[in-house]
C-alpha cells in the first residue's frame, strides 16, 4: 500500500484542502484524483504528490 498526498484547490477557499489516499495498485491514484475533482463544482484542480514529488496535476479547465 502506498500513501499519496492530494491537494484540492477550491474556489471557495484561499488554501487547498489536504487529503491522504492509501491505495494499491498505484494505477488507481489518477482515477481517485479525477473523482475528487468532480465531487464539487467548486473544485478547480487537484495535485497528487508521492512524498515531495508532484506526480501530476489535473485542472477543471483542462490545463494540467
Amino acid at each position: 500500500m502506498r500513501t499519496y498526498t492530494v491537494y484540492i484547490h477550491d474556489a471557495r477557499y484561499s488554501v487547498p484542502s489536504l487529503v491522504f489516499i492509501d491505495i494499491t495498485p498505484d494505477t488507481l491514484v489518477g482515477d481517485i484524483a479525477r473523482q475528487k475533482l468532480e465531487e464539487s463544482e467548486h473544485h478547480l484542480g487537484v495535485e497528487v504528490l508521492d512524498g515531495d514529488t508532484v506526480l501530476f496535476r489535473i485542472a477543471r479547465d483542462g490545463v494540467e
